[in-house]
């Protein structure tokens, strides 16, 4: 094997090993308060304040559009969800929290936050990390493993750093350092075809 595949098997299992950790934490938090685990995502997915299609939920979370509305069906009889018209479109039903809802975003944040603690390295570290982690999901997304990429890498506002530029955002017009880079942003516009 080459130093090349073996490093690419090493951090492949490194985010095996981080992702199975984070979904363990995330199954202890849902459990106490009740909830799917899918549940939970619908609710930690809608705490930004943007109401979706159940549909958009769907793709977001890439699960079938019938698993997502049975997790809305649940979560509306809670009164953790209400389903609103959606008035670009009367026919389709957009999906936002209450404030129960709102009100478990928020604890559910607070549970998990030790998480996202800064455990180890510099800030720069996990700038650089965030980086190269989004590259993965660009280039995961790409070879259609993803489905949804709302990240700064995938979007046509991105302009990448050059020998003598740093990374811009066109849309914002402002230079993008690492640790400004955004997962999953509202202004995202894929990349053309």
């Amino acid at each position: 094997m080459s130093h090349s595949a073996d490093l690419d098997r090493k951090v492949l299992a490194a985010v095996e090993r981080l992702g199975r950790a984070l979904r363990a934490a995330r199954q202890d938090v849902a459990t106490r308060h009740e909830v799917s685990l899918l549940g939970l995502s619908v609710i930690e997915t809608l705490a930004d304040g943007r109401p979706r299609r159940v549909g958009d939920l769907a793709a977001e979370l890439d699960v079938s559009q019938p698993t997502v509305s049975d997790a809305v069906t649940v979560l509306d009889k809670r009164g953790l969800i209400r389903r609103d018209r959606d008035p670009a479109d009367l026919r389709s039903t957009l999906v936002a929290l209450t404030d129960d809802g709102d009100r478990l975003a928020a604890a559910t944040a607070t549970e998990l936050a030790p998480l996202l603690a800064a455990g180890s390295g510099t800030d720069a570290d996990r700038a650089t990390t965030l980086r190269v982690l989004l590259g993965e999901i660009a280039r995961l997304q790409a070879a259609g493993v993803i489905t949804v990429n709302r990240s700064c890498l995938s979007c046509r506002h991105y302009q990448p750093p050059g020998p003598r530029t740093r990374a811009r955002c066109l849309l914002l017009a402002t230079a993008l350092a690492d640790r400004d880079l955004r997962v999953d942003c509202p202004e995202h516009e894929p990349i053309p075809a």
